[in-house]
């Protein structure tokens, strides 16, 4: 009744996605407009696939690895650490330390590269191509990186329950030495040609601002709640891997808007590689970087967050014994950015229709999050 009120009082609706790729990527909004000012902004979901917290309940504790990744394409290595790291708390296991600082090399990688494939679409979201085409090729090398040391580009099922499936190669430490430096310079330029840009300036600055206070409210976690002011990280506030032993900062915003999200972004990345610089030092080739688990998992429960690219992931598991989970349910770092955020934006702002791709690209959701 309250879409067929709306549109009494005149407003022109318009379906704005799915779009692949694309901002807003494997999802839809219904609109509602007024001139071209949005008043309202509703998700409509379900393009992709479904039930996969289910669908882990019928399967081993080992095959999960591949699904676990599969929430958000773009950020794939900290849902599989955060699957791995709940199977583990199960299991009561402790594993190497070696797989500890290998998991946080992992994990920063991953972030990186999820900043990257950001700034290209937020790139492209306000025609600046150019930058945006630097960003693909700087994750190109980390995507290289991570076929070399997993045998995989995208998905990359490195952690599994009881550490690192694989054994690093002997070249690692150089090799991965090579990427860091080449992908700090391209982040350099890419972050050079968008925030120093005037068009980028003009169409981020004063848009899709979000107060810390709302944020916090809405469920919001990551680097759109640190561009609203609050220094929150599970990485330094929630310490897991071995995130207490390296020297980061945490960066933060003023204003809360789509350009204080891109600054964030940025300066995460740099932080992200002098993490991998630090964690490098304490990689031992030749140790162990997994223990063997025990086929059938005891009964209980296991309970892991980590500190995603976009944000706070949890996943819980119960156990009643056996090859499979009893019950897996996670908690979605897209969801608020996905539905209330968005909603609430549009609803205390001067919204126009060419603003709204480019505030969901700042938000940056991961829509097959909300499909799961």
């Amino acid at each position: 009744m309250e879409a067929t009120s709306m549109e009494d009082k005149g407003y022109q609706v318009v379906y704005f996605g799915p779009q692949h790729p694309g901002v807003p990527g494997n999802i839809a909004y219904k609109l509602w407009l007024d001139g071209d000012r949005v008043v309202r902004a509703e998700v409509i979901p379900g393009f992709l696939h479904r039930g996969f917290e289910k669908m882990m309940e019928n399967r081993t504790w080992e095959m999960n690895v591949t699904m676990s990744y599969r929430f958000c394409v773009e950020d794939p290595d900290h849902l599989e650490i955060a699957y791995s790291l709940a199977v583990e708390d199960v299991y009561k296991a402790e594993i190497p330390e070696n797989a500890k600082w290998l998991r946080m090399i992992q994990a920063e990688m991953g972030r990186i590269a999820s900043h990257l494939f950001w700034s290209h679409f937020i790139g492209g979201s306000v025609g600046l191509r150019t930058p945006a085409y630097w960003a693909v090729a700087a994750r190109e090398e980390i995507l290289k990186w991570f076929a070399r040391v997993a045998g995989h580009r995208v998905y990359h099922n490195l952690s599994v329950p009881g550490g690192i499936r694989y054994a690093i190669p002997e070249n690692f430490k150089e090799e991965t030495l090579r990427v860091v430096e080449f992908v700090e310079e391209k982040a350099r330029d890419v972050e050079e040609a968008l925030l120093g840009n005037s068009v980028f300036k003009a169409r981020l600055k004063g848009i899709g601002k979000l107060t810390a206070e709302d944020a916090l409210n809405l469920g919001v976690t990551g680097p759109v709640l640190r561009a609203s002011g609050l220094k929150y990280d599970l990485r330094v506030n929630a310490p897991y891997l071995n995130y207490d032993k390296v020297r980061f900062e945490i960066p933060v915003g003023k204003s809360g808007d789509s350009y204080d999200r891109a600054v964030v972004r940025f300066k995460e990345i740099y932080q992200s590689l002098s993490i991998i610089r630090q964690s490098l030092e304490e990689v031992k080739p030749g140790e162990p970087v997994r223990i063997k688990l025990g086929l059938t998992a005891p009964v209980g429960e296991g309970v892991a967050r980590v500190e995603s690219a976009r944000g706070e992931y949890m996943i819980h598991i119960v156990s009643q014994g056996g090859r499979k989970p009893y019950r897996v349910r996670l908690k979605s770092m897209s969801m608020p950015l996905l539905t209330t955020v968005v909603d609430h934006i549009v609803s205390k702002e001067e919204v126009t229709i060419a603003d709204f791709p480019v505030i969901l690209a700042s938000l940056d959701p991961c829509p097959p999050d909300l499909d799961r």
